[in-house]
């Protein structure tokens, strides 16, 4: 930072308005990376579903941390993984 910039008493790192990137809610990536799922499904078939819809690598991950059975919804999903609101 200059010497003018710090007499102006402009910050060092301004802060940006707006965030650069918009925030996805773990629900719209679930319901994204679950698009066209027949549901009951199991885990694993869930973890296939979202690499088919090619969701994201941490979106698969946690998928991939449920525990065996099958899931009737999106919405027991999203339970399961303690997000209440989908």
């Amino acid at each position: 930072m200059t010497r003018e910039r710090l007499g102006l008493g402009l910050q060092e790192v301004e802060l940006s308005p707006a965030p650069l990137t918009p925030v996805v809610s773990l629900a719209h990536s679930l319901q994204q990376a679950l698009r066209g799922a027949v549901f009951p499904l199991s885990a694993e078939q869930l973890v296939w579903v979202a690499r088919e819809n090619e969701a994201p690598p941490h979106v698969v991950s946690l998928l991939g941390t449920l525990p065996r059975g099958r899931f009737p919804s999106v919405d027991t999903v999203a339970l399961a993984l303690g997000n209440a609101s989908v």
